[in-house]
């Protein structure tokens, strides 16, 4: 099934690698910092220390492998795929995307269709926060209200 309009058969969206691997080389830099500065003197610290940033550059380096995280647009829906797993949402069950603050961060907020009834009390919290039901992980190379604008486009069209 095609999109209706101008709008491609799907349109595939990936993170840029950047954010993966500077996560990556930090996490190296705190766990040789654990490792070699700490051990000596306070061992169970560098355990610690060392096990948690080692999982944060495991998970860095999950998220570089291929296939691992996208941003699909079709005709159905969405998908976001993140660390191997995916989530699904038809057009209808979403009501708008723009852009919203995460802390310092700009990212592309989602507002779901009433009759969506999953995490119904995480979403109110949300909206609280951030003016949306919940928020895209990443951008995907692009500025957030670009791809919020892209998405409403998609969403519009396929409605």
């Amino acid at each position: 099934m095609t999109a209706p309009g101008l709008l491609p058969a799907f349109e595939l969206l990936r993170p840029s690698p950047w954010k993966r691997l500077a996560l990556l080389a930090i996490s190296a830099g705190f766990v040789w910092v654990a490792v070699v500065v700490i051990g000596d003197r306070h061992p169970v610290i560098a355990w610690v220390l060392g096990g948690f940033f080692g999982l944060c550059g495991g998970f860095a380096l999950v998220a570089l492998l291929p296939g691992a995280n996208h941003l699909r647009l079709d005709a159905e829906g969405i998908e976001l795929r993140s660390l191997f797993r995916s989530t699904r949402w038809r057009w209808r069950d979403v009501v708008r995307f723009g852009p919203t603050r995460v802390g310092l961060h700009t990212v592309v907020g989602i507002d779901f269709a009433d009759h969506v009834g999953s995490a119904a009390r995480m979403r109110r919290v949300n909206r609280g926060l951030t003016g949306f039901d919940g928020a895209l992980p990443d951008t995907y190379g692009h500025r957030a209200a670009d791809l919020a604008a892209r998405l409403e486009t998609w969403r519009r069209a396929c409605v």
